[in-house]
This record gives C-alpha cells, structure tokens and sequence, in this order.
C-alpha cells in the first residue's frame, strides 16, 4: 500500500509539474496529446522508422495498447508461449515447441535463447530527429531493469543507434540473483550506389543456479506452512553454482550497384562473426552429477564457440524478378574446452543459395534455398513463402518450409570436472518439415495453423532410478514426431471495456513421450481505457488471466544450461491473474502491475518446472519514456 501511494504520488507529480495556475493542468499541456500526431510540433510518424536484417519496417508507435503491456518485460517480447521463471533473467520454460529457423551449428546451452537477443530481434533507425527511449522496471528485491536506445541520423543517407539493457535482481529463493547487460550498436547507410547496414551486439548473462527446491523443500511448499513463506527458507539443490554466458556478434551486410537503376546487377557481401564463452562454477559439490575428479576441488567447466559466415552473391533486379540471388556461403568454426588441450571440433563448410522475390497479380512469392556443398553439422534449408497483397479485407500468408538444423556442438562433446559426466557424439541433423498459415481479419481476428514433422528429435533425459538425477544423457528419436499447432487471437471492443483473448491448442503423435507441451493455453484480458484530465491522460485498467493444461513439463538442468524431459510430474491448471492499471502522458507509458494476485488461493500448486515454484503474488511498476528533438 505504501508502494501504491508512492506511485499514485508520482504519477500527479508528473502531471501537475507544468502547471502555472488555474485548473489542474494549463492549457498548453491539454492541447499537447499524443507526440506522434501533434501538428504544433509539426510531427511526422513517417520520418521515424526502424526495420530489421530481412528489411521489415515497422513506424514507431507510442500509443498505449494492451500489447505494450504484454511486452513490457525483460525480453520486450510478449510471453504467452512460455512459463515465467520466478526470478527476472532465469530461464523460462516452453508451453510451445520452438521450430528451428537456422541450419547453421551453434554452441548449445540452448535454455539461454529465450533471454538473448537473436539476429532478428536487432533493429536499424532510419530517424528524421534523434530520438531516444528509455525503459525502467522494478524487480524482485535489490535491484532493476533498465534499457537505454539512443538514435539520430548524420545526415539523409546515415543513421546510427546506441542502446544497452542490464538487469540486476536477486529473487526471493536462495541462490537465485540473476544479472546481465546486453550492448547494441548499429549503423545503416542508404545511397544511390551503395548501401550498408551493420551491428554490434554484447551480451552477458550471469545467473546464480539453485536446481530447483529440495525435495524435503517442495514438501514444505505444499505443505502452506506460513512459516515457508518467506522463501528464502526453503532449501535449495545447489548453493552457490553460477553460470555465466558471454556472446559477442558482428553482423555487416553490404550491397554494391554494378550497373543500371531499374534494371540493376548488384553484388552483396554478408559477414557475421560470432563468439560465446561458457563457464559454470561451483564449489560445493552434491551427488545431483556425482562426484568430481580426482585432484579437483571445485568445479570449472569452460568452453568457448566462435564462427564466421561469409556470403557473396549477385542481385539481378528486372522485369522477371523483383530480385534474385545467387551466391556461395562460406561457415566455419571452431568449438573446444578452455581446461583442456583436448582435440577441437572445427569445421569449413560451404553452401550455395538462391533467394528471389516476386509479384505474381495479388501475391508477393519468396523463395531461398541453402544447398550444402561440404560439411557434416550444416544443414540444408528450403523456405517457400506466399503472401496476398491486393485484398484489404483480409491478410494470408502461406509458408512452406524445411529446414536442418544442429543439436549444439556441446551436445556432440562435453568433458565436466564431474567424472561421470563425459560424452563423445555425433548427432544426426534435425529436420523440420513444415507449413505454416497466417490468417487475419478485422471481423474474425488472427488465426495460426501450422504443422510440422520432425525427424531425428534431439532431446536430453536423465536416469530417475539413478542416485545422480541431474546427470545428463543426450538422445535422439528414431522415429518421427508430427506437431500442430493452433493459435487464434480476437480483441472484442465494446465503448469503453475490451475484452483480449488469445488460445493455443497443440497435438503431438509421437511413440514416446518425449515432446511435451500443454494440450491448451489461454489467455483473457479484460480491461477498460479512459481518457482523464481534459483527455491528456490516458488510462488502462483490467485483469489479465492465464492458465495451461497440465503436462509433463521439462526440467531445468543448471550444469549445461539445458531441459532435460521427465515423465513422473506433471504441472499446470493453475489459473495466474494479474491486476494491472497502465496509463500514458505524452510520450510516457506507465505500467503498474500486481503479479499473480491469486496465489493465496491456488494451494501452493503452480510451477515453472517440476522443482521450481512459479512467481508469488508481488507488485511492480515501470515506465517506457520516449524523447524527440
């Protein structure tokens, strides 16, 4: 309540602080609105935009909507296909199966992807004024997330951008602080002749690793002994394991005008160069891997990935083809043990790729093809996709895809301070065939349908009948593995009130149980917007509600920063409300949320993973500021 006050405080501070008398607000600031529409400052949306490596532009929106609230998080995604971890910056598990999109190797670790940046997820500004975003959000004692963008163009033809997010949060569970900072810079230049877009991305994740309740702990848990709580007095598998992930990325791309204008021949040239540094240390030793080498004190696994892709190609832009593509890619890397002098796995491979584009009547068609030449962990990759662009009714697309993808170079090899712990593999390329439709309308809503099968399912398990029951043991299935999935999503407006839905169903034909995902998920918000105070304060206000099938959900293993499968509990249909009150004043959006109200209620049921409890009831509060000039 005192935290409520505060806020409420705050919130009538920043609106009253350009008052000169007479009302609540002066007469300017009523007339002031929203930033990205007011004609004093003779503002236009269309000069600020941002767009990705694929070139997908998208106008910067300062508007309040409910999914702004759905992506106001660590990861600025929104989360309805995975379970929260109870500490900010820990892993979060899948209430989906993620497809793979690369068919190049990576190093593994593969719990982190949900909290990295991907090369998709990095944009580029092209800004008429500089402008800048700042982000701040509470966290779970001592600590906070924040996010800095800074971007402005030199000149017409170059625009450059600086952020950096880091996060500190120490969680309400023993050896659970959590902690990261991620640096962005990139750099576009747009010319008649040349055109250049390039970033720099640096990313360290540092996460304390508890493995989860003990299982007296997970007793005393459902128990609802008020005493447990305060959850620090639960118990805990691993005391002071802490993992720390350090990733680097350069990306460049580069497009050269041979000749011509409409008729054009151009040469492109594609570098990105990765580096990832993996170390997991611990001290105090249990039996969850059994027991350390002999001669060693503590355990200090350390391996390091670093990759180069580089592609050359030719652009033919005429009459036939919008554009068309054909070039080589070059991939090699290597991947070894910092503790060891042991053999490295490197490789060079090459490839050969198409990619074109055309308008045929009411469809966009894209087409690229990655056919491997030499390599044994690159794979091939197919992506049809078809697109109607005449119809303003509706939007379809239509994607066809197969793609082969690496397992991780860690689940090929692996030499632990854990004597127990030691593999030498060589796993077969997972293949991915599968079609994907997206459907929308204003009167139906957005539907998703896509189905894939799955050959050579890469999974981790662990013996349960062994005294070491975090030990892991890579597999892949024999047999195929066909996935649906369903997704649809409506927002109902009524005046005043709205109503936002959004349900997954999921099948999975598989001989053994080793794809586990939740049959259903919804998710309903219910919330009413208002304009206040001579309409310059807009307010949103409403429930947010969530809840999964129960399903055998996987467990986090910390030492290799994976899930491993289970089939002994399941978690899930426990219902997650939140109450959230989210308003906008200029170009200020405020979130006020409180987490998961109904906690008291759910009988100590709700689970991130078999060990690990999901989020108590808590409150937290933030702010998205964005500034033009």
């Amino acid at each position: 309540m005192h935290k409520l006050l505060f806020i409420i405080f705050f919130l009538f501070s920043i609106c009253s602080y350009n008052q000169t008398g007479g009302g609540f607000f002066n007469e300017s600031l009523s007339k002031i609105g929203d930033s990205i529409s007011i004609d004093a400052f003779k503002f236009d949306i269309n000069k600020l935009k941002k767009f990705d490596i694929n070139n997908d532009t998208i106008l910067l929106d300062t508007s309040l909507t409910i999914n702004k609230f759905y992506q106001f998080n660590f990861r600025r995604k929104d989360n309805f296909e995975l379970i929260k971890p109870n500490n900010v910056g820990q892993s979060y598990n899948h209430l989906s199966y993620d497809l793979n999109q690369s068919n190049f190797p990576k190093i593994g670790y593969n719990a982190n992807k949900s909290q990295l940046f991907s090369t998709n997820d990095v944009y580029f500004y092209d800004v008429a004024y500089p402008m800048t975003e700042l982000l701040f959000k509470s966290v779970f004692s001592q600590g906070q997330l924040t996010d800095a963008l800074f971007t402005t163009n030199v000149n017409r033809k170059l625009n450059f951008s600086l952020s950096f997010k880091a996060l500190r949060s120490l969680g309400k569970y023993q050896n659970s602080l959590s902690g990261s900072k991620q640096f962005t810079f990139t750099y576009n230049y747009n010319s008649e002749k040349f055109r250049s877009k390039s970033f720099y991305v640096s990313q360290k994740l540092e996460k304390h690793e508890n493995g989860g309740l003990s299982e007296l702990s997970l007793s005393d848990f459902d128990s609802e002994d008020p005493v447990f709580d305060e959850r620090s007095k639960l118990s805990v598998k691993f005391d002071d394991a802490i993992n720390t992930f350090f990733k680097r990325d350069f990306y460049s791309d580069n497009l050269f005008r041979l000749a011509g204008s409409k008729k054009s021949l151009l040469l492109r040239y594609n570098l990105h160069y990765t580096t990832v540094n993996n170390s997991y240390n611990q001290t105090i030793i249990n039996d969850y891997y059994g027991s350390i080498e002999d001669g060693v004190n503590s355990v200090s696994d350390k391996y390091k990935f670093r990759s180069a892709k580089n592609e050359l190609n030719l652009r033919v832009e005429n009459l036939i083809f919008d554009s068309f593509n054909f070039g080589l890619i070059n991939h090699n890397y290597e991947y070894f043990n910092l503790n060891s002098d042991s053999e490295k796995i490197n490789e060079n491979s090459n490839l050969f790729s198409i990619n074109f584009d055309k308008k045929i009547k009411f469809f966009q068609i894209n087409f690229e093809l990655n056919k491997k030449i030499n390599g044994d962990r690159v794979g091939d990759k197919f992506i049809l996709l078809l697109k109607q662009t005449k119809n303003s009714n509706f939007d379809l697309g239509i994607k066809l895809s197969s793609i082969q993808t690496h397992p991780g170079l860690m689940y090929d090899n692996y030499i632990s301070s854990f004597s127990e712990l030691k593999w030498n593999y060589n796993n077969d390329l997972v293949t991915t065939n599968s079609i994907n439709i997206e459907f929308s309308n204003n009167k139906i809503g957005e539907i998703e349908l896509s189905s894939s099968i799955i050959k050579n399912f890469f999974y981790i398990s662990v013996d349960s009948s062994s005294d070491y029951l975090y030990l892991p043991i890579n597999n892949q299935l024999k047999s195929d593995i066909t996935y649906l999935k369903l997704k649809y999503h409506k927002n109902f407006n009524l005046g005043k009130f709205s109503f936002d839905n959004t349900a997954m169903f999921q099948n999975v034909n598989q001989e053994e149980m080793v794809l586990n995902v939740p049959k259903f998920v919804f998710r309903n918000s219910f919330y009413i917007t208002e304009k206040i105070f001579n309409n310059v304060l807009d307010i949103q206000s409403g429930f947010n509600f969530k809840i999964f099938s129960s399903f055998y959900a996987n467990e986090y293993n910390p030492l290799i920063s994976s899930f491993h499968v289970q089939n002994s509990k399941k978690i899930g249909n426990f219902p997650i409300v939140d109450f959230f009150i989210n308003a906008k004043i200029r170009q200020t959006r405020l979130f006020f949320v409180f987490e998961h109200i109904n906690s008291s209620l759910s009988a100590n049921k709700f689970f991130q993973t078999p060990s690990m409890p999901y989020r108590d009831s808590n409150f937290r509060f933030g702010l998205t500021w964005n500034l033009f000039n």
